[in-house]
């Protein structure tokens, strides 16, 4: 793709933290040029010779100082797929979703890397989840974390469908 187009793939790790409060953490807060804020769930890309769940710890300890064992994240539960323009460049992500249930805690960036340092978090209730992060179809991303918080972990990753992301006022 990347030879034929001039996009640029990569795969990435993304967590979903349930809080028993039925809340699930998400990164962002920073706004689009429409003026729109996003929310995203915790997670990067995933590199050379990791697995997506050794990705996800990696990701999740640096952007909330959150320790977990690899072993400990279920999944993945589920994927999609993600576009947008960065640097004047297509982006294609293929997005791997795990899970962890958690005790609500005070994340804390650890990077301090471009855009990163600027993000806040907030701990949004399950219906809320993929409302604000570019999810064309949040329903399917609601009705996952449903599922989990339910004790139903699903066998094989559930396809959560697209996303994009905005032209954001720095960056793009």
């Amino acid at each position: 793709m990347e030879s034929a187009t001039g996009a640029k793939y990569r795969e990435s790790a993304r967590v979903i933290l349930l809080a028993p409060d039925d809340t699930v953490l998400h990164i962002g807060g920073d706004r689009c040029r429409e003026g729109v804020e996003r929310w995203f769930t915790p997670g990067g890309g995933i590199e050379a010779g990791e697995d997506p769940a050794s990705a996800a710890a990696r990701e999740l300890y640096e952007e909330t100082a959150l320790a977990v064992d690899p072993a400990a994240l279920a999944g993945p539960v589920g994927f999609g797929v993600y576009v947008c323009f960065l640097h004047r460049r297509l982006l294609v992500q293929k997005n791997w979703y795990l899970f962890l249930r958690v005790e609500r805690f005070e994340p804390r960036m650890l990077v301090d890397v471009g855009y990163e340092k600027d993000l806040r978090f907030r701990w949004l209730p399950v219906e809320e989840c993929g409302s604000s992060d570019g999810m064309l179809e949040p329903g399917l991303l609601v009705s996952l974390v449903k599922r989990l918080r339910d004790g139903d972990v699903p066998a094989e990753p559930v396809n959560l469908g697209g996303s994009y992301g905005p032209w954001f006022a720095t960056g793009a």
